[in-house]
């Protein structure tokens, strides 16, 4: 069932982003809901299942928005997907502070591996500021937080439901 609520979580990342990127190309890149989605299976499956999240994401991401390479995306989200699973085996991250947290630097680590793998394979990425990671960091942690808050509170009350039925 899990697998099943991933695959339809990254399908409406990728309804948001391609929704993101019709309405307003100059700003899509400031919200990546792939890495919203990957960051809460890393967060609440531990690192296989973040990295199996992250290369899914990462694929998605490459086919349907990536350059000429295909797999730079898949590779960093694979990276990020590994370190969010292994960080949440070893802290106990399922406080909103903490989750901003992991989520801004997941963030800010996906943009810096992402132009380092362009620059290795000589693949042009898009320009990278320090203002522009800042800004992406901080909302991708606003919008995954709040997300992450309400998907626990329908669960929780789902799960109140069951119990008293």
């Amino acid at each position: 069932m899990r697998v099943f609520w991933t695959a339809v979580a990254l399908l409406a990342a990728l309804l948001l982003q391609t929704a993101l990127t019709q309405i307003a190309p100059g700003h899509a890149r400031i919200l990546d809901p792939f890495l919203i989605v990957l960051v809460y299976c890393g967060l609440t499956g531990g690192e296989m299942y973040g990295m199996l999240a992250g290369a899914a994401a990462g694929w998605i991401q490459d086919i349907h928005f990536g350059g000429s390479v295909l797999g730079l995306s898949g590779l960093t989200k694979i990276l990020i997907g590994f370190s969010v699973g292994i960080s949440s085996t070893r802290f106990h991250l399922v406080e909103a502070a903490a989750r901003a947290l992991v989520l801004f630097v997941a963030t800010a680590a996906d943009a810096l591996i992402y132009t380092q793998l362009a620059a290795v394979f000589d693949v042009a990425a898009y320009e990278i500021t320090p203002v522009g990671i800042l800004v992406r960091a901080l909302v991708n942690a606003v919008v995954g937080v709040a997300a992450y808050e309400i998907l626990e509170r329908r669960g929780r009350l789902g799960m109140g439901v069951r119990r008293r039925a």
